[in-house]
């Protein structure tokens, strides 16, 4: 009986080590589709999936492509920020010409997509 009831101890403690964190996100999140390249302080929209909320998640724009560098949104630049959608504004100091964009949710990178920043 005391065997059973380590095994089953055991058993159980495996499975909660496996259950997803709320600090971290289970799934990665996917950047789909960005809007037409826009000028500091215009909207930039990046639609996706499971790309987290204000609360846990950036969005890095202006990063090369290692993701090295680039200005990480404040949160006076989010418009709207929903699991598939994030509108906010070009910050200032985002350097003009075509770069990365990511988005960062509880410490998981989504994937990059390439974005120009208008003059």
């Amino acid at each position: 009986m005391k065997f059973q009831t380590v095994l089953l101890a055991s058993i159980a403690a495996t499975f909660v080590g496996c259950a997803p964190s709320p600090d971290r996100p289970s799934v990665l999140p996917v950047l789909i589709k960005l809007s037409e390249p826009a000028s500091v302080g215009q909207n930039l929209t990046l639609q996706g999936r499971y790309l987290g909320g204000p609360s846990n998640s950036s969005v890095t724009l202006g990063a090369d492509d290692l993701g090295n560098g680039g200005i990480k949104n404040s949160s006076s630049d989010v418009v709207s920020w929903t699991s598939t959608e994030i509108v906010l504004k070009v910050p200032v100091g985002a350097r003009p010409g075509g770069h990365f964009v990511f988005v960062d949710v509880g410490g998981v990178r989504s994937n990059f997509l390439p974005y120009s920043v208008n003059p």
